[in-house]
């Protein structure tokens, strides 16, 4: 990496630390996740693509492991996750994924906690790959799903519709109830049937994070709203530039 490209990388580091401080941040379950922390602190992150930048911003300086794509890219990634605290490992499902698969792996044997967007590093969104379910099992970590929103925001035109808030927005986190715990030595069916567990709970979660933000509820936990049979008609999948109405209605 030349100099230029060192500059630019402490800027948008500096940017995600500054940027995200106008926001009002709500975050509901944090209980869990330091308990969860403080019986296994290899802890494992999941959580859609598309709230990349607020994931960079809300676990910065844990020194937690990520996954990063070996895209050119990606080595830009690389360079500003590692000044915002991260370990990373570079490698993706699509290229250099069992070694960088091998690498998290050592990093949480070592009791450093990961994170993973399981639908990177192209798609398709809200459906995860079977990486995320082998890493937990292999490793032996709680799998913790987390999802978040804002509004207003900017929901770029991109395959999975990076979700950036507006400055002095409202942004809502949300963890899981419960983590998932991912045995050794199961069948490649029952191995499906937690992915299809996994995909539930954080497009569950998505949806409610979206909902309370855009229908400006307070007082609640977003984890109570009721879903509806239809929910996944609700999550953003449309190319769109930008979204500040209020697409979820009560």
């Amino acid at each position: 990496m030349n100099i230029r490209e060192e500059l630019w990388a402490c800027f948008l580091a500096m940017f995600i630390r500054t940027y995200f401080k106008t926001c009002r941040i709500e975050i509901f379950g944090k209980d869990i996740d330091q308990k969860i922390r403080a019986e296994k602190p290899n802890l494992l992150y999941t959580s859609w693509h598309r709230g990349v930048l607020f994931h960079a911003y809300n676990f910065r300086d844990r020194h937690g492991a990520v996954m990063v794509s070996k895209s050119k890219d990606g080595q830009k990634i690389d360079a500003i996750l590692r000044k915002l605290g991260f370990y990373t490992a570079r490698g993706s499902s699509s290229r250099g994924g069992s070694t960088a698969l091998d690498e998290l792996i050592k990093y949480v044997e070592k009791g450093v906690p990961a994170g993973l967007t399981p639908d990177g590093p192209k798609g398709p969104p809200y459906k995860s790959k079977i990486g995320i379910i082998m890493l937990a099992a292999r490793a032996e970590s709680p799998l913790l799903p987390y999802a978040w929103d804002a509004y207003p925001s900017w929901e770029f035109n991109s395959w999975d519709r990076t979700i950036l808030p507006l400055p002095f927005s409202k942004v809502v986190a949300l963890y899981d109830r419960e983590p998932m715990y991912i045995p050794k030595g199961l069948s490649e069916e029952r191995y499906e049937e937690l992915r299809n567990e996994l995909d539930k709970r954080l497009n569950i979660l998505t949806y409610q994070a979206r909902y309370y933000v855009r229908n400006g509820l307070r007082n609640m936990d977003p984890r109570d709203i009721k879903i509806p049979d239809n929910y996944m008609e609700y999550l953003p999948t449309r190319k769109v530039k930008h979204s500040t109405s209020k697409d979820i209605k009560p």
